[in-house]
């Protein structure tokens, strides 16, 4: 009976660390797009940009910015998504997504944000704002 104490105690702390540990993020911010890149990387570009300079966050749990200066131009077609980093200076980094529109899910408004979850391993997050916002959702309900 004495030495349950410290068992309870070395299990609570494994499960303090367990759940710690699943529920890390990395700090790098540009994670979240190389995921997306990953699967939706494309040389192309849109043949009209149908929303220009627009700011998009992007997570696995936590949306944020890429960077301070980061914007994107975004068109919406009868394929899906085209997000173009446009101020994208960086080599290695992927200027060009196009996500088809079956990989898109609405999942809910934030304040002013609407919250979409793009198909990855695991799933990306991306808050956008506004008439783009409103556009992507009435897309994913269609």
């Amino acid at each position: 009976m004495e030495y349950l104490g410290p068992t309870f105690i070395v299990f609570a702390i494994l499960l303090v660390v367990t759940i710690a540990a699943f529920s890390f993020e990395p700090a790098n911010p540009l994670d979240a797009w190389f995921k997306l890149a990953e699967r939706y990387q494309t040389g192309r570009r849109p043949s009209a940009v149908e929303f220009s300079d627009q700011s998009l966050l992007f997570g696995v749990k936590r949306v944020r910015r890429l960077n301070d200066f980061a914007r994107f131009d975004v068109t919406i077609d009868e394929f899906g998504l085209w997000i173009v980093y446009r101020n994208n200076d960086q080599d290695d980094v992927p200027g060009a997504l196009k996500i088809p529109g079956t990989h898109v899910r609405f999942r809910g408004q934030h304040g002013r944000r609407y919250v979409f979850e793009l198909y990855a391993e695991p799933p990306v997050r991306m808050a956008v704002r506004g008439n783009l916002g409103a556009a992507l959702m009435q897309q994913c309900s269609a």
